[in-house]
């Protein structure tokens, strides 16, 4: 896993981040600061650092200084940071740092089509809201899938029951299911299928 941390001028959005995922041996950490650095992002950053290395044993923790001003640069040099590694899965702790920067981490991202989850905690650290990165990408529906998503939506539902209520081919309905599911439009429990909060605002486009 590439856990990819944008940091401001306090690592606790980072600290926590860390300690609510959890790091394995292989794991590697991209802390992502702005250029240029200013004291208070270098103390949070030394402090962070030296707290991991004291917690996991053969972390690599891998830094980036980023001029986020320049907006095609940063961006250019965003994608071959994460190009090198995007057969990894990222998480992408974007709390901390500068609002230009986490848009360019996030777009990079995107623009990659990168296998992860992003995961912002609130400013007063009440919450944290995560969700997949693949939910980036555009809400494009034909006409089938929007019927099996309209019958999923009335409830959990098998393929051959979706291919009852549809009118298609069983093959039709599990190859179209597939593709709800790596959307995150669908979700599987045991055999059967259940519409996610996603794929209901989907329908209503």
């Amino acid at each position: 896993m590439i856990f990819t941390i944008t940091l401001g001028f306090d690592e606790k959005f980072a600290l926590r981040a860390v300690a609510r995922r959890g790091l394995r041996t292989g794991d590697e950490v991209l802390v992502i600061l702005p250029r240029p650095v200013d004291e208070r992002a270098e103390r949070a950053y030394q402090h962070f650092s030296e707290i991991l290395y004291k917690m996991f044993q053969n972390l690599k923790i891998t830094r980036y200084d980023i001029d986020s001003r320049n907006f095609m640069e940063s961006l250019i040099e965003l994608i071959r940071i994460f190009n090198k590694r995007r057969s990894e899965k990222f998480v992408l702790s974007l709390s901390g740092g500068f609002r230009a920067l986490i848009v360019e981490v996030l777009l990079a991202a995107n623009m990659l089509d990168l296998d992860g989850e992003v995961e912002i905690e609130f400013e007063d650290s009440s919450s944290t809201i995560s969700f997949p990165l693949k939910w980036n990408r555009p809400i494009s529906l034909d006409d089938v899938e929007k019927k099996i998503l309209a019958e999923a939506k009335n409830g959990v539902a098998s393929i051959s029951t979706l291919s009852k209520k549809t009118g298609l081919s069983k093959a039709t309905v599990w190859r179209k299911v597939k593709s709800l599911e790596d959307k995150g439009f669908l979700e599987r429990k045991a055999k059967n299928y259940t519409i996610t909060g996603l794929g209901i605002a989907a329908l209503t486009q």
